[in-house]
């Protein structure tokens, strides 16, 4: 399949890619520093802040070459490399905290609340310490390793009002759990995108702010049309990139939804998927 020169790259992290150890192959590393060298920009579009991925940008080089951008938090937060600056979207304040907090307690499952630098974690009695039995059991961070040197994860009490803005709220539980109640929960809060990112895992974002709109605001910024970009993701999050940019492409290890809209598939993360893909489309080699 033949397409137009690509003049921007954006990619997913989790599932896309990063390996399931949370590192680059040596191949997809080599093959987008190659890509900023030949003045190909590159996107990083992720859930997670940018003050969060430095081992993915600093092994990528994105400072050092180019005109290279993050859009975080699902596309509500670009920041620019080459200018050092930020652009925020839509944001959530506590009205809409009140809301999902009461949905939240009728369902029963966890939420946490990103502000920044500080999660806020809403969760039961009785689910804190089962989370925290199984913390124990598999040796698994009772945080979900959110919490580092730069971030803060408070227990959201009772009282609590929200002052600072909210980036976007993560709600967590079993599989069997989602199974259930997802699309009930969808119903209840419909004036926000409640976004299938894991089995256990679901992201709730303002209505309209994802991935795409991001990236195409970064394209129109530096004259790029959407044929011009090539992008990359494997879960509900970057659906907006597979429906909204002609030439997306669905990790092997996407979740189906996602193969369904994108242009093509190539090999999953851990078969250096995006680098096979590079060389397919922008390089012609064979891998």
């Amino acid at each position: 399949m033949k397409i137009p020169k690509i003049r921007l790259i954006a990619t997913d992290l989790d599932g896309t890619l990063l390996r399931d150890d949370k590192t680059i192959d040596e191949k997809t590393k080599e093959r987008l520093i190659q890509a900023q060298k030949q003045g190909i920009i590159i996107v990083i579009a992720t859930g997670r802040h940018k003050s969060g991925i430095d081992f993915v940008t600093k092994p990528l080089q994105l400072e050092q070459h180019g005109n290279n951008y993050v859009a975080g938090i699902n596309g509500e937060i670009i920041y620019s490399y080459k200018n050092k600056e930020y652009f925020v979207d839509q944001v959530l304040c506590d009205k809409d905290a009140q809301i999902i907090r009461r949905t939240v307690k009728r369902f029963g499952c966890e939420a946490i609340y990103f502000c920044g630098y500080d999660m806020y974690d809403q969760i039961s009695w009785w689910l804190k310490i089962k989370k925290l039995l199984y913390s124990l059991l598999f040796r698994k961070p009772a945080d979900y390793g959110l919490k580092g040197a730069k971030h803060n994860f408070i227990e959201l009490h009772k009282e609590h009002t929200f002052t600072q803005d909210i980036n976007k709220v993560v709600f967590t539980q079993t599989k069997r759990f989602f199974d259930k109640h997802l699309e009930e929960m969808r119903k209840e809060l419909r004036d926000y995108d409640l976004l299938k990112v894991g089995p256990g895992w679901i992201e709730l974002m303002p209505k309209g702010v994802n991935k795409a709109s991001a990236i195409l605001k970064i394209a129109e910024a530096n004259g790029i049309s959407k044929e011009e970009i090539l992008c990359f993701g494997d879960a509900e999050n970057d659906l907006s990139m597979m429906q909204q940019i002609p030439h997306s492409i669905a990790m092997g290890n996407a979740m189906n939804i996602v193969k369904e809209a994108a242009f093509d598939i190539c090999d999953s993360n851990m078969e250096a998927g995006i680098a096979k893909a590079l060389d397919k489309y922008i390089f012609q080699k064979t891998s």
